[in-house]
């Protein structure tokens, strides 16, 4: 049961099997092989048997995220990609494992972020790649002109375990994050390519398209929804989402900026989408982070809580004392979207971001709006 203080950590295991209603996923392939004007495509293909989902949410002692990669990395018999904004090695338990893997022959790739705005982001993934190197692995920085803000990992092109949480002690252990681990072979395949090209030119402006037939009408679906430069294809996504919502709406999100002086800007278009919603006579609900930590984004958070309420929608704010480092979205009870990004416009519509939506999966969304609920019963409103 939800504690009403803190939430525990979720396990939940859902196997899709290869029936009628099998998932379909819009695989986000980046063959680099393949044409230019199709290079950048997403495509839609059946998924396999079996494909298996694994929400993993809530932070109490025990870290679920650290047991699932784990056995993801234990498993793995020939790669694992890592993406991710970034990495400490002391306290993180994820990274032996990871070493483990490299030590029997798995080959690993690890890219990190090498900030050209905050120092101590380099200096922390320079020291991690320091040592991820010197036990065997590849790992390098990305380019400091871009952004790497996802939080990705591939085993075997077959697992792909993606969210809202970087390797550290604090994002393991104390932070409020959302993370999913899907095991089929389309979604790894998707990620693995987007790896591959980042791998190769970190600062590539990959301007992802859907492309490959609609998302189905009914069914279960997976998107694969990776992002890097000048793409903005999870905010697209998302505002079609929210202009097809038909009850409820329910966010958690660490970050939000409002940006009434540009509207035709992609992170407008996505509060204007939660708005329209809620004009609509949907229950919309926001639940930002106080951020008590970081000045600017808690200023920035406390601006667009005041304008979501002062536009109709139900709003909440966070114990500053703990940290929601989410990115989720939960509509109509039944689809979720979940990943790295921020609701900003770096974030929207310039970084390096790993997301994916579960659309139409009621059992797994179920474990995500019990997530939201507990989240969203120790908030508080505005001026409290």
């Amino acid at each position: 049961m939800l504690r009403k203080a803190r939430t525990r950590a979720v396990l939940l295991v859902l196997i899709f099997a290869a029936t009628a209603a099998a998932a379909t996923v819009l695989a986000a392939a980046l063959a680099l092989a393949a044409p230019a004007a199709r290079a950048n495509s997403t495509l839609a293909v059946p998924a396999s048997a079996g494909t298996a989902i694994w929400p993993l949410v809530g932070r109490e002692t025990a870290c679920v995220y650290c047991d699932v990669a784990a056995a993801a990395f234990g498993a793995a018999s020939a790669s694992i990609d890592v993406l991710l904004s970034t990495i400490e090695v002391e306290g993180d338990p994820v990274v032996g494992t990871l070493v483990a893997a490299c030590a029997r022959g798995v080959s690993v790739r690890v890219l990190l972020d090498q900030s050209d705005f905050e120092p101590s982001i380099t200096e922390k993934n320079a020291k991690a790649v320091a040592f991820l190197v010197a036990h065997g692995i590849d790992a390098r920085l990305d380019d400091p002109a871009t952004t790497t803000h996802a939080k990705l990992a591939i085993v075997d092109r077959a697992t792909v375990i993606v969210g809202s949480t970087n390797w550290n002690h604090y994002a393991l252990f104390e932070h409020r994050q959302a993370d999913v681990r899907i095991d089929d072979e389309r979604v790894g395949a998707a990620f693995g390519d987007f790896f591959d090209r980042l791998w190769a030119n970190p600062s590539a402006p990959l301007g992802m398209t859907l492309d490959g037939g609609e998302i189905p009408t009914e069914g279960p679906a997976l998107v694969a929804l990776p992002d890097a430069g000048q793409s903005t294809l999870y905010g697209s996504f998302v505002l079609d989402l929210l202009a097809h919502a038909t009850t409820s709406v329910h966010a958690a999100l660490y970050r939000m900026s409002v940006y009434p002086q540009f509207a035709d800007s992609a992170t407008s278009a996505l509060v204007d989408g939660l708005i329209q919603a809620a004009g609509r006579g949907l229950e919309v609900r926001v639940l930002l982070d106080d951020c008590s930590f970081y000045a600017d984004s808690a200023e920035a958070n406390l601006e667009s809580a005041i304008f979501l309420y002062q536009s109709g929608i139900d709003v909440r704010l966070d114990d500053p004392d703990v940290t929601t480092h989410a990115k989720l979205l939960v509509v109509d009870g039944e689809t979720v979207v979940l990943g790295s990004t921020n609701w900003n416009y770096y974030s929207v519509e310039r970084n390096i971001e790993a997301n994916v939506a579960l659309v139409r999966m009621p059992d797994v969304a179920s474990v995500f709006e019990s997530y939201f609920a507990s989240l969203w019963a120790n908030g508080r409103g505005i001026g409290r």
